[in-house]
């Protein structure tokens, strides 16, 4: 497959020229924003001509067929549409950022009483691009006219969305929210989040007596640290959608789908014909080629995105287990790679325009390895499906829900559940027990 692979390996062959670094550099760029820099470029080389928009599409002639899945129909929920009962994401603004479209359609699930969705949107609007809660609570509680302990419940509820560290006060809540999520959050870990200063001046003495731990636990601690996301926000576009047009177009095509760059906005260069001088030239040549194998790289991982979200995109499933690392050896690009393009990236669907990124989800924690995991969203559409099936007299308790979720795949500690429970907005088991 075409693409532009990151990866270092130990073979020596590969230079980082500046033409191969300028091409890196396309990845993370939208179509918009090549399109600028390539104009730049073009005034530095006499060798570059771009060619008309009106031209453009027959230039670039990129577009990839993307088959259906074999198993599509297996995976489909009977009897209804995915999603009929509970929330409907289309009702998010086609102009709303990334990261508040993605936490608006969580919201039903994270504050499961109505009367809260107010004070819910106020936060909201608090939320920063880092993910970070940008308002004092009380100002929160002002503005919602709410008292300040009913503010503090329903921002408990919110620091429960995917991705954990959302609506986080500072970075030492941040991470621990994170800490809490991987079961790290010991005695220790804790001490070494209050005193994040010392971590970060290097003084791991200071550090250890501070934790009240040996040296050497304390540089396991923060490798484990450094694993965390300190903005969780940040993976999300912060440009309204409704203010960019979009760097593809996804349509249907039979039982399948059709992507392809979008010609009003994809750059297309050509080389100037008649003399030039010969390091221009080269150079000309080069950066055709790069723009052209940015173009190839975009195209195969937007088509394994597709080919992965069929039945999300058709509106008849949840998002499937999707990780920059599963883009990654399904296209034989680097994870890297893979991250520049599904951060820049905007693609039309018949839904509505959203970020690659946005088409990405984690992986609930498996019971064995698995081809096909369960999704975090699919394993909370399978816990609504087994309250809904159980006796009103004897509900579940969330271990017996992790039993019946064990033989599917997903293997749910008791703290996950609860949390996931909460997520697919289920009552405890107390409130669902009905005589």
């Amino acid at each position: 497959m075409v693409g532009i692979d990151l990866g270092l390996k130990q073979r020596g062959v590969l230079a980082m020229t500046p033409v191969l670094r300028q091409a890196i550099g396309f990845l993370a760029l939208s179509n918009t924003d090549l399109s600028a820099r390539l104009a730049d470029l073009q005034t530095q080389n006499e060798s570059l001509v771009a060619v008309p928009a009106a031209e453009a599409g027959a230039w670039l002639d990129l577009m990839r067929q993307v088959a259906p899945p074999t198993n599509r129909a297996a995976r489909l929920p009977p009897d209804r549409p995915y999603g009929a009962a509970v929330y409907d994401t289309d009702r998010i603004a086609a102009g709303d950022p990334g990261l508040i479209a993605h936490v608006t359609a969580q919201l039903p699930l994270l504050v499961r009483n109505k009367a809260d969705w107010p004070l819910a949107e106020v936060f909201l609007r608090a939320l920063e691009p880092s993910g970070w809660l940008g308002a004092d609570l009380s100002e929160i509680a002002t503005e919602a006219r709410v008292p300040v302990a009913r503010a503090e419940a329903v921002l408990v509820q919110l620091q429960a969305a995917e991705p954990t560290g959302l609506f986080a006060r500072s970075l030492a809540e941040c991470l621990r929210l994170q800490a809490a999520e991987e079961d790290l959050l010991t005695p220790a870990f804790g001490r070494m989040l209050d005193h994040l200063p010392l971590l970060a001046a290097g003084d791991i003495e200071a550090l250890a007596e501070a934790c009240g731990c040996a040296g050497e636990e304390v540089r396991t601690m923060a490798r484990a640290l450094r694993q965390m996301n300190p903005k969780p926000g940040a993976a999300f576009s912060q440009t309204p959608v409704s203010e960019r047009p979009p760097d593809l177009i996804l349509r249907r095509d039979g039982e399948g789908w059709l992507v392809e760059l979008n010609g009003q906005t994809a750059p297309a260069l050509t080389l100037a014909q008649g003399a030039a001088r010969p390091e221009t030239l080269r150079e000309a040549r080069s950066l055709v080629q790069a723009l052209e194998r940015r173009h190839a790289t975009v195209l195969a991982i937007a088509s394994e995105i597709i080919r992965r979200q069929d039945a999300y995109l058709r509106g008849q499933g949840p998002l499937a287990a999707l990780t920059i690392n599963d883009l990654a050896a399904a296209s034989g690009l680097h994870r890297s790679t893979v991250s520049r393009v599904t951060a820049a990236l905007h693609m039309r669907t018949p839904r509505r325009t959203l970020c690659l990124r946005e088409l990405m989800c984690a992986s609930a924690p498996a019971a064995r390895q698995q081809e096909d995991p369960m999704s975090v969203q699919a394993v909370l559409e399978r816990m609504r499906e087994i309250v809904a099936a159980e006796d009103p007299a004897q509900p579940l308790s969330d271990a017996a829900i992790a039993e019946r979720l064990l033989p599917e795949g997903a293997a749910l500690a008791r703290r996950t559940v609860a949390k996931y429970r909460g997520l697919a907005g289920i009552p405890p088991r107390a409130a669902r027990r009905r005589a």
